[in-house]
Parts: structure tokens; sequence; C-alpha cells
């Protein structure tokens, strides 16, 4: 799957850096017990001219924190047919991050790229602004469905050792094959960037296509990063849907056996269901209420955050971020992969196309960080 990852051996020498973060000036916080709703700003540590907003709840007096991420063309501020809302809400703290672009928040989207820090800053927040609201801050539950779905695939990559559990609805795992088999049309032109109607003016969601733009696209999808998974992951979808095909479950969930981490995922599809009208189209309300038990049982059932191995290899598709390191490459368009070993302090980068790579590595309250120019 990564045929352009030939080995890029780095020497890397660190200076210490103290971690920084932008406070957003924050309104009282809600009165203990109370439930509540409430869609506000929060800072982001990527870029601090960007507006980030999300909207933040408990039903009850505290929670385990749950992100719900929303859908492709939806929104958090303004109810969206593409959002695949869960039913999950009692016993929770909800973070819902608005995605780049979307509501109030501003900024380019751009697939699965840094849009996603987006998501854990918002985390980040909660554990501080809502700290007497949640319960085992540690502990992060993840759910989301159709888009959203592929944010969860990406996520549980990416961020590996972040999420005690994850469910991924209807969710897209390779874009430049839900490109291939976009037959309306109506998720490509974001992708390369050709709609029509933009009245924001949004720069491309990646750029090109997977013909033009090879690499970009396989660093979106959480197929090329299924290897990194330390997250029990329940994927759904209906065997019917057209608006993104099951196969984008079915290859990631085995990807995830052939890679020997078939332990981790669970898979559920429901024969009938989805067509062109939408992701649960013809369900039948035996398969909604068995739909709904599956992933309220799953995110009951694992609540222990992942343990990151001292030893291993990740794939790095742009980024890669654990509580221990951090590789970030020159372009959220590049993969590579990254062999480390914790407790002998080495990292050993490669990247055919990454001319650059950015290893930051946890020293207490402190990060100690290294630009290498990578050799070809």
């Amino acid at each position: 799957m990564l045929s352009f990852l030939p080995r890029c051996l780095l020497t890397v020498v660190f200076f210490a850096l103290a971690g920084s973060r932008t406070n957003a000036a924050a309104p009282t916080a809600p009165t203990a017990g109370a439930a509540f709703r409430e869609y506000r700003e929060y800072p982001s540590t990527s870029d601090p001219a960007l507006r980030l907003f999300a909207r933040f709840g408990c039903a009850t007096s505290s929670g385990v924190l749950l992100v719900k991420m929303h859908g492709w063309h939806g929104q958090v501020k303004t109810p969206h047919s593409d959002n695949i809302p869960s039913k999950a809400d009692q016993g929770y703290f909800v973070i819902e991050p608005e995605m780049r672009g979307r509501g109030d928040a501003t900024g380019n989207p751009d697939c699965n790229g840094w849009e996603l820090q987006d998501v854990v800053d918002a985390v980040t927040f909660a554990r501080t602004h809502y700290r007497d609201r949640i319960v085992s801050p540690a502990v992060v539950l993840l759910s989301g469905g159709s888009g959203g779905g592929g944010n969860t695939y990406a996520l549980v990559g990416k961020f590996p050792d972040l999420f005690a559990a994850a469910v991924s609805a209807s969710g897209i795992s390779d874009y430049a094959m839900w490109h291939t088999f976009d037959r309306k049309g109506e998720f490509r032109d974001e992708l390369e960037g050709s709609w029509d109607k933009n009245p924001r003016h949004m720069k491309p969601w990646i750029g090109g296509t997977p013909e033009t733009n090879a690499e970009a696209y396989h660093s979106r999808g959480g197929l090329t990063t299924v290897g990194n998974l330390l997250t029990p992951t329940l994927a759904i979808h209906g065997a019917e849907d057209i608006r993104v095909p099951a196969l984008h479950a079915r290859l990631w969930i085995g990807a995830a056996h052939g890679q020997g981490l078939g332990a981790l995922v669970t898979y559920l599809e429901f024969a009938g269901v989805g067509d062109h009208r939408g992701h649960y189209a013809n369900e039948t309300p035996a398969q909604q209420k068995q739909r709904v038990r599956a992933e309220a049982e799953f995110l009951q059932t694992h609540r222990t955050p992942p343990a990151l191995p001292r030893r291993g290899s990740f794939v790095v598709a742009g980024y890669v971020k654990t509580a221990e390191f951090e590789v970030i490459l020159d372009s959220i368009d590049r993969v590579g992969r990254v062999d480390f070993d914790l407790d002998a302090g080495k990292f050993d980068v490669r990247s055919a196309t990454a001319k650059q790579a950015l290893v930051r590595i946890r020293h207490g309250d402190a990060w100690r960080q290294s630009d290498v120019a990578c050799r070809p």
C-alpha cells in the first residue's frame, strides 16, 4: 500500500522547548450539576489566527468525554442531513467540534489534514474549562458518521494512543476510492476544489484528483494508517450504501486483520440498508435497534486508554502524534513511516517524498524538538 517509503535515517539533536497553548477568553463555566449545551469558541494550537468552535454539553452532573463528528457537508451550529446523529448522550460529556469553514469556524477544510488537530484541541480545552464535569479525563471516546466516520478512521490512526474506543458509521476510509465512485459528483467537487458555488472562496479540501495528486489522497484516508491502530473500533455500514459504499469499511476491517489487529476491530454490516438517498435508507426498526444498541454497548465496554508501546513503527500520514512523541512531515500531503524506541531515544523516519520532518519528544512538561532534513 505504501510503495513510496524508502528509508531515510535521521540523526536528531534536540533542544528544550516548553509546550505552549493559546488561551481563549472563556465565559463562566456552567453551573455545577446542571444540564447544559453551549456553542462556543476555543483556541487552536496549530494556527492562533483560527477561530474554532464546538458545542460542549453534559446532560447529567458529569460524564465521560465523548467526541461526536459531523457529516461531510454538515455542521454543528445548524442541523444538516449529512449528519448522522449518535444516540449516545446520557452519562457523557459531549464535544461536537465544528470543522473548519463550517458554522462560525474560520479556516479552510483540509479533509483529515490539520483540521483533525482542532478536534484534539477541543478535548484539551474541555479538560481544563469543564474539568468539574468530566469523569476520568484520560478516557476519551469517539463517534462519527459519514464524513465524520471518515474523520474517525483518520483520528485513530493519526492520534493512536488518544481514544479509548471509537465508532465509525458509514465512514470513508479511502478518499481516492470515494472520488472514483462518486457517481453524482457531490463530493469530488470539494476534494478537487472545482465546485461552482463557493461563497467563502475556500481552497480545495485536498486538491487535484487521485491520478494527479495520489499521495495527498493516500495521506487523508484511515486505510493508510490502519496499522497504527491501538484503539478498539466498531465499524458500522449498510451493505447497499451508495454515497459511501460498504467497501470502505470492508477494506479497513480487512486491513486491520491483515496487520494482526483483528482483536481491536468489530464490524456490523446490515443487509439491504442504504441506497442513493441515504446511509440508512431501507433500515428496518429491528436493524435500527441493533445498530443503536451496538454503538451504546461498545462505548460503555471500552473505557481503558490505549497504551503506547515502547518500541514500534507507525505510518506518518502528514503527521502522527502520541502522548510521548510527534513526527510532522513537511507537507500534510506526504506519507512516511517512523520506527521508534522510546527507551533508547531513537527515531528512524523514512519517506521518499518529504524533504524534512519535525520530531518532537516529551520530557516532563516540556518538548524537545528538531527539524531534520531527510535524505532521499
